[in-house]
């Protein structure tokens, strides 16, 4: 893959090209954007430096990477669909007061989610069965798909047993009385509370979903021994851009998110509910082409929100191709534009 070409801005936002080839062999330079912000007491918002553009995902545990679920996804891909709504932070009362449970809420434009946040309970042998205990009090509970339902038993190696959605939760088991002492799901779904009769709730989160879980898993293509003959290292033909979506199905927006949108956050901050709204940016990307500046399409399609911090992080994304042969493409030109 060629390196890529000079950059010229005229932004204080971070700006990095990065190479990358479509399905179609087809290269293209992916021109991500990305600006953070700090929320004030007063719900205005700040341009704030810092923000970062990563290249691979960010594990929540990096000394184990491989078992541990995603903090902040890769910004490495040619197109979303739609913008990513993500959250990355703790469950708190206001002032972190200790409770035992709490419901946590998500509002993003037209966007609303509600998880109940349950302190450190655990199973074990009552009268007719499991039964749960009553939670602990907590001052913050991570909001890690770690802290969900899902897992996986391998009781029986032959035969493992998985939760597909979440592979690295808490609560699945082939013989339910296994799970006696062990601790249960903190975050739920409040419409799917978990009780002895409901054993197998929907996982729920709101942090990036892994590239091998579902849903994201029925749209990576098929990587098959056809794939590696003819196709290895391109992307499969029938890969889905649906896969670039990293967010729980529920959290992706059903257009892109322009700015302007309301956004609040109830439980997931000391100083209380968090309520501003999304900053106005634009930008102009262009790529020089034998001398000719020809701009490209740019979408805000990531939206990172950190409330324990009052700060969020937005990404927006647009694609040169590059022509053949690649010193045409003279150089990547990005500045701010006037938001109307």
């Amino acid at each position: 893959m060629m390196n890529p070409p000079p950059l010229s801005k005229a932004t204080t936002a971070t700006v990095q090209l990065l190479p990358q080839l479509a399905a179609s062999g087809e290269g293209f330079v992916v021109v991500v954007v990305k600006q953070r912000f700090q929320v004030t007491a007063e719900g205005k918002t700040e341009r704030t430096g810092g923000a970062k553009v990563n290249v691979a995902d960010v594990p929540w545990d990096e000394d184990e990477a491989e078992s541990s679920s995603t903090k902040l996804p890769s910004d490495l891909c040619l197109h979303k669909p739609s913008t990513d709504v993500l959250v990355v932070g703790s469950a708190m009362a206001r002032g972190r007061v200790p409770v035992r449970q709490l419901d946590v809420g998500l509002r993003v434009g037209s966007m609303q989610k509600v998880l109940r946040v349950s302190g450190t309970r655990v199973w074990y042998r009552g009268l007719v069965g499991l039964a749960l205990s009553e939670p602990e009090p907590f001052e913050e509970v991570p909001l890690r798909w770690e802290y969900a339902y899902g897992g996986r038993d391998e009781s029986d190696p032959k035969k493992p047993l998985e939760e597909s959605r979440n592979p690295v939760g808490r609560g699945v088991a082939r013989d339910p009385a296994s799970l006696a002492g062990k601790p249960a799901p903190a975050i739920e779904d409040v419409a799917h509370l978990i009780s002895s009769n409901r054993s197998s709730p929907p996982p729920m989160g709101v942090g990036p979903i892994g590239r091998h879980w579902l849903p994201r898993k029925k749209y990576a293509g098929t990587y098959d021994d056809e794939w590696k003959k003819t196709r290895m290292p391109l992307p499969p033909l029938d890969v889905d851009p649906r896969f670039e979506q990293v967010a729980p199905p529920d959290q992706i927006a059903p257009s892109y998110l322009r700015g302007g949108e309301p956004v609040g956050l109830q439980n997931l901050c000391a100083e209380g509910p968090l309520v501003f709204e999304l900053p106005r940016l634009a930008f102009f990307v262009g790529g020089r082409l034998d001398g000719k500046l020809v701009e490209r399409r740019t979408a805000m399609d990531t939206l990172v929100l950190f409330p324990n911090e009052s700060a969020l992080e937005m990404t927006w994304r647009a694609t040169v191709p590059v022509p053949r042969p690649s010193h045409r493409l003279e150089g990547i030109q990005v500045h701010e534009r006037k938001v109307l």
